[in-house]
């Protein structure tokens, strides 16, 4: 939804309220063509690439990768900032895939870790698309900003050399469930990554956002469900705490019209949403996209 990175990136031109579009599975619209060298953990060692310019996906965090035929969804509709997991492949390839294994979205079966990259590159979702290399993601929307999650530690090294001294490193920010991945990246990149915070933080900001006291969080996000373990972590309360020590806050994961509305009017910064067609219809109506 938002202003999630206004300030941050250097952008020709973006909405008022960007929205975000989660895309954890795999991204329908990508036909990358690429030769592949096993020795090179970072993605493709040379080839071209294609995009097709519609297509027929959403993304739903809790219930996987489905194609959406109704809406016919595509970045045209002006979504520039993604969000996508990353896993390790079997021979060091760091690919965009939500789960663990292929057998849920896909037609294959087996761990990601127990696969090489060719073997994974044999599996389609929705019967048809690859999954891709985070590299590929990175490289086929140059115009685009990501949001990626370090789903387990082996994926945390990979992802430090693909984007250090590199042009995509101003255009991501990392995320994890694990405050030791957070911790571990920041060190390694320094200054020039952004972050959003780990779960020890979000704990911290959230007993904070009862005083008056700041804090330096070393994170420049916030991405946080309205309610987790019984604690509504998005309340106004907490969200004029957390913006007043520099964070932007974002918003997961709102298909509810009630719920994205309730939210613009508290202050987010952005909202990660599987509805793409309701997100834009409300910022439409609510001016700001």
């Amino acid at each position: 939804l938002v202003t999630f990175v206004n300030g941050y990136f250097d952008i020709a031109s973006f909405n008022k309220l960007t929205p975000y579009l989660t895309a954890g599975a795999g991204f329908a619209s990508i036909k990358p063509k690429f030769s592949y060298s096993s020795s090179d953990n970072n993605g493709p060692s040379s080839g071209k690439y294609k995009l097709k310019s519609k297509s027929n996906f959403a993304w739903n965090i809790g219930a996987g990768f489905r194609h959406d035929f109704r809406d016919n969804i595509t970045l045209d509709i002006g979504y520039k900032y993604l969000e996508t997991d990353v896993h390790l492949t079997k021979d060091g390839f760091l690919i965009a895939f939500h789960d663990d294994s292929l057998d849920r979205v896909t037609n294959k079966s087996g761990f990601i870790r127990d696969l090489t990259l060719n073997e994974i590159k044999k599996a389609k979702i929705g019967g048809s698309e690859e999954i891709p290399l985070l590299s590929e993601l990175l490289i086929s929307f140059p115009n685009c900003f990501f949001n990626i999650d370090c789903k387990v530690d082996e994926t945390v090294q990979p992802l430090i050399n693909l984007l250090k001294n590199s042009e995509f490193l101003n255009r991501v920010c990392i995320g994890s469930f694990s405050q030791k991945r957070i911790n571990f990246i920041r060190s390694s990149l320094g200054n020039d990554i952004k972050t959003s915070m780990g779960p020890a933080e979000v704990i911290v900001s959230k007993f904070l956002s009862f005083t008056s006291l700041g804090y330096n969080f070393k994170s420049s996000y916030t991405s946080i469900p309205i309610r987790r373990y019984g604690v509504n972590l998005l309340d106004k309360r907490n969200i004029n705490y957390l913006k007043s020590n520099n964070q932007k806050v974002i918003a997961w994961t709102i298909n509810d019209e009630d719920q994205m509305k309730n939210l613009i009017n508290m202050g987010v910064n952005g909202i990660m949403t599987d509805n793409l067609s309701l997100l834009k219809r409300v910022l439409i109506e609510e001016s700001l996209w």
